[in-house]
């Protein structure tokens, strides 16, 4: 089976050198530029570093880097054209296949780029030469490493997504991607700056802790002679490698034994828009019809429009009252969390024409308020990571990422879990539907004041734990408090989320009559 395999990846490998004249020459261009890459990323370092610490430090970070996306890639761009699925009708064993597939993976253009930058390491770096077996155990590890990510994801993604998900998590990856590239940006920029600067040293040490950046900083550590942290860092990655191997037996045995489920008969889903993303549950299609609100009707984009304006104005104020910029950098995407969660206080009296089918269907009150979240969470979350990201980048501290992090999601949570028990127990007049979003309801006098005042103030009260940790962790920048600080804020903020859908949902269902008779009253 190994011996099949390997002529399969032979001929994959060859292929791409058949066909016309302009096809052949494309392929020998860009296997050129993939050579010259993997040199020119092994020399950066050098190029930037003049002391072999230095160099270790930028060495650790770039293969951290690559090893994660090695490992994030498949996830959200699958490439693989050896899956163990496509094997399924050969009679061999699962352990057969899942070792001729990784064995494999060796003769693949990834890994010979992997491998050229890895010996072009050796050659740029004369401080290896005096610990060849390091070197040598440091560049295995990184091998079999990369190749047990990429087809761990690989399979996983194969195995448990369906073909309907691929472009959801296709965009889930241009999140991600728009979330490090500021960080990254920083990171570049302040190599370049001062290779020897804190945050550099701060990261590499971070990374050389992880199974991505621990083969480089365990061979940095064994140049240095200190041979128990070197064979500590080399055996962090050797337990993930023992992990993965097993998850890709396993993988690949589930993968032989089951098919994918196939979409129920008899049910189109073309021309439904939105719709053609959710399943059919009660949650899903209410998440819909919410997304197909926000994008549709004019009341809900004038909110996404104003929430921005009020963190503008009081940066502004702040910025001419003298406040620093790298801690006034901090202030505004928290704002417009806190506005974004809360602007969904009164949902349902927006919907006061179609509120009528939740209850005449029997839908329950948790499906009600976690549905009418999803505009909140598709939008916010992303929203909270991307704008921490560019926080932190531009306030010049790395380490504040968990905090910022933690801090931004928190708000965002518990601001949408108060909405949620809002919008079921004080609904007020709003815009009807048709109307111009600038119109005045008909109604007046119904406690909106007081509802936005307790709304707003219960958001601010249930949201200043998570908000003082992290300034605390902020303003004493150690990775143990930001990494607290992020825990902290994520948990704080599922469990007061969790919570405001559980009351908001109890409250929709004893007063769903009482609800229809308000919201139609308003109209």
């Amino acid at each position: 089976m190994v011996a099949r395999l390997f002529r399969l990846r032979v001929a994959l490998l060859l292929s791409v050198f058949r066909g016309g004249f302009r096809e052949v020459s494309r392929a020998v261009i860009l296997a050129l530029l993939a050579v010259l890459s993997a040199a020119l990323l092994a020399w950066l370092p050098l190029w930037l570093a003049g002391t072999a610490g230095d160099r270790a430090a930028i060495d650790i970070i770039l293969s951290s880097v690559l090893l994660a996306l090695v490992a994030l890639v498949p996830f959200f761009a699958n490439l693989g054209s050896l899956e163990p699925r496509q094997f399924g009708a050969f009679p061999a064993s699962p352990a057969s296949i899942a070792t001729g597939l990784f064995l494999s993976t060796l003769l693949s253009w990834p890994t010979i780029w992997l491998l050229i930058w890895m010996a072009s390491l050796a050659a740029l770096r004369p401080e290896w030469a005096g610990v060849p077996l390091a070197v040598l155990i440091a560049g295995v590890l990184t091998l079999l490493l990369a190749i047990a990510l990429a087809r761990v994801s690989s399979a996983l993604v194969r195995l448990a997504v369906p073909a309907r998900a691929v472009s959801g998590l296709r965009w889930v990856g241009l999140v991600l991607l728009l979330t490090t590239l500021p960080v990254l940006i920083f990171l570049v920029a302040d190599a370049l700056r001062s290779p020897r600067s804190q945050a550099i040293q701060d990261a590499a040490t971070v990374f050389g802790w992880t199974p991505f950046g621990a083969p480089a900083a365990g061979l940095s550590y064994a140049v240095h002679g200190d041979v128990a942290a070197a064979a500590a860092h080399f055996g962090v990655t050797a337990a993930a490698l023992i992990v993965l191997l097993l998850c890709w037996h396993l993988i690949v045995a589930r993968s032989l034994t089951t098919v994918e489920r196939p979409a129920p008969a008899g049910v189109t889903r073309d021309g439904l828009e939105i719709f053609e993303r959710f399943p059919a549950k009660p949650r899903a299609v209410i998440a819909a019809r919410a997304l197909t609100y926000w994008r549709r009707d004019p009341r809900y984009r004038i909110a996404l429009f104003a929430i921005p304006v009020a963190p503008v104005i009081m940066m502004a104020a702040l910025w001419i009252a003298g406040m620093d910029l790298h801690v006034l950098a901090l202030l505004p995407l928290p704002v417009i969390l806190l506005l974004f969660g809360w602007s969904v206080h009164n949902d349902v009296a927006l919907d006061s024409t179609a509120i009528w089918m939740h209850v005449a269907s029997g839908t329950k009150g948790t499906h009600d308020r976690a549905g009418r979240l999803a505009p909140v969470m598709l939008i916010g979350l992303p929203l909270a990571v991307i704008g921490s990201s560019i926080t932190v980048t531009i306030s010049g501290d790395w380490r504040l990422l968990p905090a910022v992090l933690g801090m931004n999601i928190a708000v965002l949570l518990v601001a949408s879990g108060v909405s949620s028990v809002f919008s079921s127990f004080m609904p007020y007049p709003a815009t009807r539907p048709g109307d111009s979003p600038f119109a005045q309801p008909a109604v007046q006098g119904s406690g909106a004041g007081l509802a936005q005042t307790l709304s707003m103030l219960v958001a601010l009260v249930l949201a200043l734990p998570p908000v003082l940790f992290a300034a605390y962790a902020i303003a004493y920048p150690t990775f143990e408090l930001n990494v607290m600080a992020l825990v902290l804020g994520v948990l704080w903020g599922l469990i007061l989320l969790g919570l405001g859908v559980l009351i908001g949902g109890k409250a929709f269902d004893r007063g769903a009559p009482e609800l229809i008779a308000v919201t139609q009253t308003f109209d």
